[in-house]
């Protein structure tokens, strides 16, 4: 019977601990990673932190709409091992600076993307551990959008 108990009680643990590991990795359930959108706007706030780095800007539509945005980025070690720097990042995402965000929008409509790249003036944020592209993807749902 003690046997019995042990593995119960080690298989309810081991499910419990996979599910939770997989619980946040749901990227594709999120986004839809066969669409890519392309937002102008102005950078309101860049954060550097755990779990994931994000990008908020603001997107003016044609009218004089503003909508808030977010772009949910790779975590602070992924995009310093690719380079990039708190210090380099803080700069380049400065409040006020015009910024050209690509990505996946999110399913549920929400302003949210999944980071693709970032262009800033003359620079980009382009090889983004995440799949950032260079170029709009091909076969990612034709032409991208623009807002």
């Amino acid at each position: 019977m003690k046997k019995f108990a042990f593995i119960f009680g080690a298989l309810l643990f081991s499910s419990l601990a996979s599910a939770s590991l997989f619980a946040h990795h749901g990227t594709g359930v999120s986004y839809d990673m066969h669409k890519t959108i392309v937002l102008k706007g102005v950078i309101t706030k860049f954060v550097f932190a755990n779990p994931h780095s994000q990008l908020y800007f603001d997107v003016t539509d044609d009218k004089g709409n503003v909508a808030h945005w977010a772009t949910e980025m790779s975590n602070p070690f992924n995009l310093e091992a690719h380079g990039h720097s708190r210090k380099e990042l803080m700069g380049k995402f400065e409040p006020g600076t015009a910024v050209t965000v690509t990505g996946s929008p999110s399913k549920g409509g929400t302003p949210v993307v999944l980071f693709g790249k970032a262009v800033v003036g003359d620079w980009c944020l382009c090889n983004d551990p995440r799949g950032g592209v260079d170029d709009v993807p091909d076969g990612a749902g034709g032409a991208p959008e623009s807002r």
